[in-house]
């Protein structure tokens, strides 16, 4: 099951806010500075992402949370982009791109691209793309192209080209080519 996470208030009492390490992720308001800034679980004072209408923030420092590379990569969303993420990668979604995202890579959808999305690879949808995605794959919808999904391939659909589909291989529908789709395979519809 997913979960949902949502943002609240919640006084810390007298704990300064450049002194307050929080848990990963966690956004504080800074009101001595007023600036907001991110926890990343260790650093006293996170990291400062705003405030005052303006200010020097970089993007280094606003996307080098969850290891990202900086203005050439983004990670938006717990663990997404968490390591080895590629030059101009894009992982947004809970999980999404966190294990060894290639580069101009996107995964959009919780845990999309995953675990080993190859470079130009493109997973949108949860758990599009979500283990061993190839070199140049697209996998659009509800666990397209979910594991095994080889160079060049095309899964759209829900669970089109889910498991081990061929390099080249096209599906398009739902669990079109769900199954061990060969290379330069064709199928549309259910």
């Amino acid at each position: 099951m997913a979960s949902t996470y949502r943002a609240y208030a919640d006084r810390m009492g007298a704990t300064a806010a450049t002194d307050y390490i929080g848990k990963p992720g966690d956004i504080f308001w800074d009101q001595a500075n007023g600036a907001l800034r991110v926890s990343d679980g260790a650093t006293a004072g996170g990291t400062l992402i705003g405030g005052g209408g303006g200010g020097a923030t970089t993007w280094a420092a606003i996307t080098n949370i969850n290891n990202a590379n900086g203005p050439y990569a983004i990670a938006v969303g717990f663990t997404a982009g968490y390591t080895t993420q590629g030059t101009s990668g894009i992982a947004i979604g809970n999980s999404a791109g966190s294990n060894t995202q290639g580069n101009f890579a996107v995964a959009i959808g919780a845990t999309a691209g995953q675990t080993t999305q190859g470079t130009l690879a493109v997973a949108v949808g949860q758990a599009a793309g979500q283990t061993t995605q190839g070199e140049s794959a697209v996998a659009v919808g509800y666990r397209a192209g979910y594991t095994g999904q080889s160079s060049n391939a095309v899964a759209v659909g829900i669970n089109a080209g889910q498991s081990d589909q061929g390099s080249e291989a096209v599906a398009v529908g739902i669990y079109a080519g769900s199954n061990t789709q060969g290379n330069n395979a064709v199928a549309v519809g259910n």
